[in-house]
């Protein structure tokens, strides 16, 4: 039996094992591991799987989606992350560095432990605009390009924010079949060869924005750090938000500070441990 936890954040749900457990216990495939206990139907069932690795003595966020596809970052799941951490006393103070496969993020932390109310603001690094050797394209930055999807013509964005992010901003999500033309973007790999995350994100004001989406390796989720992030960032580029802007999602609420250009972005949101036990894994 493997001992676990279960966090989610926003209504991004996520299992957190420690890497030591999966050696002592024999398993070797962490991809195939990640589909496995991400099933809803025969696992304990989330959007990802969050190993917890040390690097150079540091806790290292490993992370697999549903499919069991490695991502490099996940913007919901390093708070969970980060709730875990403090959980089990595995950091000190209110304030720490994760690691991550893009770079070390800091975290600041807010807890009341009497009330078992967390969130964390995550430092989510500079937005990576110059993409030519990313994707498919032969220009350096790929920013309100138009793609045809089934004959319809879309306007599309595409930065590296701790992960692959293409952003379509619209008027109303009903002119989209989201799970339909997510997915085909996705796999639209002519132009991401790697696949893509999805986000479709309305503007209501400058403070105020909805994002919706599509998660390569998961499908729709209730909620997308990186793609929030991605989307904010986007929206503050083209001038439609300010620096400050509180992005609604499925699950929840996050917000998302920006000052522009080659300014880093911030991320606050919350995370919830929901479960811990002990799971049988089948080989």
């Amino acid at each position: 039996m493997l001992k676990f936890e279960k966090y989610q954040g926003a209504g991004n749900d996520f299992v957190i094992v420690a890497e030591k457990d999966l050696i002592e216990k024999g398993i070797p495939e962490y991809g195939e591991f990640a589909s496995q206990v991400c099933d809803r139907h025969f696992g304990i069932g989330a959007d990802g799987l969050i190993i917890l690795k040390y690097v150079a003595s540091m806790p290292f966020m490993f992370f697999f989606n549903a499919d069991g596809s490695q991502a490099p970052m996940c913007g919901n799941g390093i708070r969970c992350f980060s709730n875990y951490l403090v959980n089990n006393h595995l950091v000190e103070g209110n304030e720490f560095v994760v690691k991550t496969v893009p770079g070390d993020l800091t975290i600041k932390v807010n807890y009341d432990e009497e009330k078992d109310d967390f969130s964390a603001r995550v430092n989510m690094g500079k937005p990576v605009f110059n993409v030519k050797e990313l994707i498919n394209t032969e220009k350096e930055q790929f920013l309100r390009e138009k793609i045809n999807i089934d004959g319809k013509e879309i306007e599309i964005s595409y930065i590296f924010m701790g992960t692959d992010h293409s952003v379509i901003f619209v008027n109303d999500f009903n002119d989209y079949n989201i799970d339909e033309f997510g997915k085909k973007i996705e796999n639209y790999i002519n132009l991401f060869p790697k696949k893509v995350n999805v986000n479709f994100v309305k503007v209501y004001n400058r403070e105020h924005m909805e994002v919706i989406t599509w998660e390569r390796g998961a499908g729709r989720t209730l909620a997308c750090g990186t793609g929030a992030t991605a989307s904010a960032v986007l929206a503050k580029t083209f001038g439609f938000v300010d620096t400050k802007v509180n992005v609604k999602v499925p699950g929840g609420q996050l917000v998302i500070e920006y000052e522009g250009g080659e300014n880093d972005a911030f991320m606050t949101g919350p995370s919830e441990k929901i479960a811990e036990g002990l799971y049988k894994y089948q080989r």
